[in-house]
């Protein structure tokens, strides 16, 4: 603890409900679980077009990106942690790298992100999330931190 104000007694009287803050520097909101499957930490989702308050595996080269899963393990139909501003862990397409300041777009892979230095074309420009705030190397289900601003 250091200051007047710990970092617990911060996020216990500054969230609550179905908003609260994460470590890493986000911002999330609870919705349903409609993946149909467990969560994923860093899955990109959209709204769901079948059930209320609830969030899908964004489908490849999505244009509407709510947020991105925070965390694992969560079944399908119960409440699920979805990072909708601010910091987040976000799974890289299996084989693509992460590059600070590179653009995070949702990839040709459902749920996963790819970066690019900058934009191809107006299309591309839409499936932005954010900026890549950290470099990765490539592989399998690896995790970047990335700066979410939705388009």
């Amino acid at each position: 603890m250091s200051g007047f104000l710990s970092y617990d007694l911060f996020i216990k009287k500054t969230s609550g409900g179905n908003n609260w803050f994460t470590a890493e520097g986000g911002f999330y909101e609870t919705f349903v679980n409609d993946t149909g499957a467990l969560s994923v930490k860093g899955t990109i989702v959209t709204a769901s077009s079948l059930v209320d308050n609830a969030v899908s595996i964004a489908p490849p080269f999505s244009n509407m990106p709510l947020g991105v899963i925070y965390d694992d393990g969560v079944a399908s139909g119960s409440m699920v942690k979805v990072v909708v501003y601010g910091k987040a862990q976000v799974l890289l397409k299996n084989g693509e790298s992460a590059t600070r300041g590179y653009i995070s777009l949702v990839s040709d892979t459902a749920g996963r992100m790819y970066q690019r230095a900058d934009y191809v074309d107006e299309a591309e420009h839409s499936r932005q999330i954010g900026q890549s705030i950290e470099t990765k190397a490539s592989g399998s289900n690896v995790l970047s931190l990335v700066q979410l601003h939705f388009n």
